[in-house]
């Protein structure tokens, strides 16, 4: 369903409200409900709390066994960095984002809503707040401040990759948690965290001028997605089988894949940064291999990025300092597509 179409079907969503109530919880985790409208269209509600290392992976089964193309979220924030993953995911497949006030999405979750390349929210149902750590995180005042001004760097960074304003973030700097920051119609489409506003309806008669009538929606390229997307996970298969090389042609192959500034886990950072680091871990470890789960693979692609994540095995060995180490990692490569495609983020985790 196009954002247009949503806009025009919110008066009637707003009248089934208990069928929102019945799809949403707040659980433990994120959970993924397809709700449909009373144009028999299908949306997707994100409900629950935002944790760290949210398995994501449930997002895009649930977009791809529903159909869904526009999310709602009934969200009250929780863990920045699964909000900003699951933004970028949305971002990626080419989703829109819708909000209503009979739920919330406040908090971390109003970075996830700026994921969509559309958006559409009622006033008062998105809200912002400054980022805090509870009184038992075990951190010193010098460790807080560290972590919250790279926390703020990431958020920024994120704003201005989703075309939002990053004057977002200094208004939410204003409130504490306690003082939730509601937004207003005028607020957010300056501060650009909607593209669209939603006219007048049954339920709201407030004066606003309509939106103009949607372009015809083409029929999806069902193929070409299909390559795109066969084609980022075998450039990150590439790119981890290379690592296994020897150190010079493994840099030299990072210096070909990475674009000149990367998100790298979590922080912009230059490709010169990013080959001295790789350099000291192929140094440190001068025997790599890697076997990728191919089962774990998850890709979703959209506006020419695609973000292809999973989980690999891996064993590591260096003879001179006589040590040897194994495991298995989470990695999340997002990808520009082009006629030389891009890594332009990373991360990866270690599993417990």
């Amino acid at each position: 369903m196009g954002l247009c179409q949503a806009v025009r079907a919110v008066s009637l969503v707003l009248a089934i409200g208990s069928i929102f109530a019945a799809a949403t919880s707040r659980g433990e985790a994120l959970e993924y409900k397809p709700v449909s409208s009373p144009g028999k269209e299908t949306l997707l509600v994100v409900s629950g709390e935002f944790k760290d290392d949210e398995p994501l992976s449930a997002f895009a089964n649930a977009i791809k066994a529903s159909g869904a193309r526009v999310i709602v979220f009934d969200s009250p924030g929780g863990s920045v960095g699964s909000a900003l993953q699951l933004g970028r995911m949305i971002r990626a497949a080419g989703l829109d984002t819708l909000q209503v006030r009979q739920l919330q999405c406040v908090s971390a979750c109003s970075l996830a809503f700026l994921g969509g390349v559309n958006r559409v929210a009622e006033p008062g149902s998105i809200g912002v707040h400054r980022s805090s750590f509870s009184a038992d995180s075990g951190l010193s005042t010098d460790d807080a401040v560290a972590r919250i001004q790279l926390g703020t760097a990431k958020i920024m960074s994120y704003m201005t990759e989703m075309g939002a304003d990053p004057k977002l973030l200094e208004l939410a700097l204003s409130y504490d948690k306690s003082d939730m920051r509601y937004l207003s119609a005028s607020e957010m489409a300056e501060l650009r965290v909607t593209t669209a506003a939603i006219g007048p309806s049954e339920a709201d008669t407030s004066p606003s001028s309509s939106p103009s009538p949607p372009a015809p929606e083409s029929a999806p390229d069902n193929s070409a997605e299909q390559r795109m997307e066969s084609s980022a996970v075998t450039f990150v298969k590439k790119l981890i089988e290379f690592h296994t090389e020897n150190d010079e042609f493994a840099l030299s192959q990072v210096q070909t894949f990475y674009a000149p500034i990367v998100d790298y886990y979590g922080k912009l950072t230059d490709l010169n940064s990013i080959l001295l680091d790789k350099r000291n871990y192929f140094e440190r470890w001068p025997e790599r291999g890697y076997n990728i789960r191919d089962n774990s693979i998850m890709v979703t692609c959209g506006n020419d990025h695609c973000m292809v994540s999973g989980i690999y095995d891996w064993v590591v060995r260096s003879l001179p300092r006589h040590k040897q180490a194994r495991g298995a990692a989470n990695f999340s490569y997002t990808i520009l597509i082009s006629p030389t495609p891009k890594i332009v983020a990373e991360t990866s985790k270690v599993q417990r």
